[in-house]
């Protein structure tokens, strides 16, 4: 159930090549760097800047921030997930899905000074390094076109 104006967030289904289906975001958002499994990795000072850097977004954004906050930390829950799965295909039964895999962390950019999400990848870099932020979307950092566009960019950089 993609958002049209953030298709980087919505709920998935995937069959595995085992036959299995997984119900997904595979990324939800991160309260502290490294949060991959319940409270592993835990550090205050990163819960905190965290929950600073939303509050100011949750005040002053130039985006539905609140809507998104509120949506995206439903997630966690895996009622809520179910419930938006099955609105996608008949037959998803809460009883069905009793296991909680690791998600991974979104990688979406929010540029603090305009107070907005970042909604392409932005490509960083000098002579010595390029840097590719914001790849919210694994498949098409993989797409030969722009590996191509990221190498012209390297080779002007160097030459």
């Amino acid at each position: 159930m993609p958002d049209l104006w953030n298709p980087f967030l919505g709920v998935h289904i995937t069959v595995t090549a085992a036959g299995r289906i997984k119900i997904g975001p595979t990324a939800i958002p991160a309260l502290w760097r490294e949060n991959y499994k319940g409270t592993g990795n835990f550090k205050w000072t990163e819960f905190f800047e965290i929950l600073l850097r939303s509050f100011g977004l949750f005040v002053l954004s130039n985006f539905d921030f609140k809507r998104l906050a509120v949506q995206e930390v439903a997630k966690y829950s895996r009622s809520k997930m179910v419930s938006l799965a099955s609105m996608l295909v008949e037959g998803v039964r809460i009883e069905d899905y009793q296991t909680w895999g690791s998600p991974g962390i979104r990688a979406q950019l929010v540029n603090i000074r305009k107070r907005a999400l970042e909604m392409d990848f932005v490509i960083e870099g000098d002579n010595k390094s390029m840097h590719i932020l914001n790849a919210v979307s694994p498949a098409f950092t993989c797409a030969l076109p722009f590996s191509q566009y990221v190498c012209k960019r390297i080779h002007q950089l160097t030459h």
